[in-house]
């Protein structure tokens, strides 16, 4: 689980009001320029913002194993000057080559594991990535993905949450493969994440006859683990592992609301989202460490098909009150792990999220 919701109960929005989000992929490698001649370091041009945002997820997917640090600096009124280091990122297990950095914070804002927050919204960011081998470039790179959200509702000129007509009849139901921590003595309590993302890579091996995709529980914890936070469950690992696998791609993102939810699942394209359990269940409020993953197999009109990997494998298959699952979603901002075949065009996003 990740015990998060309690740090976030104080900012919590109402859960009836709308927010915004934006995700936005840097595909070319080529627009990054090396800090120093045969440096480690390369340095994005100013990336403007989408919208005024409060949170910045980035995440990435390499080509080849590499050992890679990602920072991201915030530029405009209101906006630090410093590097804000978001992760230290590298296929092997050991601890000082993958790790999130604590303990960064001042007035202007802070790190949360893998999530930057900001008090002033930026009008622009760079990103800069640090290679362990100067040898490396930016062309090692499959994707590099900025999940931006913030607290205000869309504009009038954006693009409005509806509900989406042409949805189809009857709704889609995922048959993702389904998968248990408790299966697992040493994650029971630990290994929602990881166990979710092995659901989603097994559902990719099954329908694209590649069966090298599907990555079991405990090795897929093995490649996501955070010494730092500590755990299973920092978003942009989890992305970076699902993303290294060959054939494959993943981001960590918020999306706009339901309507992108079912677009994807209508695509056939199954997600992991993160949600408080207490209100998924139906409870009034998050709980305290009540941070949970679920894979998302199907959107009704009143209901959302889920693999819930919290509980025994007979019973990961459930059903939950769209009310409810939209409330649980909203606590963790709308957090999704998203992975899906290169090559594979993502369907139009209803909310211009993407």
């Amino acid at each position: 689980m990740r015990p998060r919701f309690g740090v976030l109960l104080a900012s919590l929005l109402p859960f009836w009001v709308s927010a915004d989000a934006r995700w936005v992929c840097l595909t070319d490698p080529g627009r990054f320029e090396r800090e120093a001649p045969e440096g480690p370091t390369w340095v994005s041009p100013a990336v403007r913002s989408p919208l005024p945002f409060q949170e910045l997820v980035v995440s990435w997917n390499l080509r080849e194993p590499s050992d890679l640090e990602v920072e991201v600096r915030a530029e405009g009124a209101g906006a630090s000057g410093r590097w804000w280091h978001l992760g230290r990122w590298s296929a092997s297990g050991e601890a000082r080559l993958r790790t999130s950095v604590p303990g960064q914070r001042d007035a202007t804002g802070r790190v949360e594991t893998d999530t930057l927050v900001l008090e002033s919204p930026p009008e622009s960011l760079r990103i800069r990535l640090r290679f362990a081998d100067p040898s490396r470039t930016p062309a090692v790179l499959k994707r590099l993905d900025l999940s931006f959200w913030s607290p205000d509702p869309r504009s009038e000129a954006s693009p409005k949450p509806v509900l989406r007509p042409g949805r189809a009849a009857p709704p889609t139901i995922l048959d993702v493969p389904r998968r248990s921590q408790a299966d697992h003595p040493e994650g029971v309590t630990r290994w929602c994440s990881p166990t979710s993302l092995s659901m989603l890579l097994a559902h990719w091996a099954a329908r694209s006859g590649r069966p090298e995709w599907d990555r079991q529980v405990p090795v897929v914890a093995a490649g996501v683990h955070d010494p730092a936070w500590p755990g299973t469950g920092n978003w942009a690992f989890n992305a970076a592992y699902a993303g290294s696998v060959p054939g494959l791609q993943a981001a960590a993102v918020r999306l706009g609301g339901m309507p992108d939810l079912e677009a994807l699942i209508d695509a056939g394209i199954p997600v992991a989202t993160s949600v408080s359990y207490a209100l998924l269940k139906g409870g009034a409020s998050p709980a305290q460490g009540d941070g949970h993953l679920v894979v998302v197999c199907g959107v009704t009109a009143t209901t959302v098909t889920v693999n819930d990997p919290g509980v025994r494998l007979a019973r990961v298959r459930q059903d939950f009150p769209l009310t409810a699952f939209r409330s649980a979603w909203e606590a963790s901002h709308r957090t999704a792990y998203v992975v899906w075949p290169e090559g594979r065009e993502l369907p139009a996003s209803p909310l211009g999220t993407w």
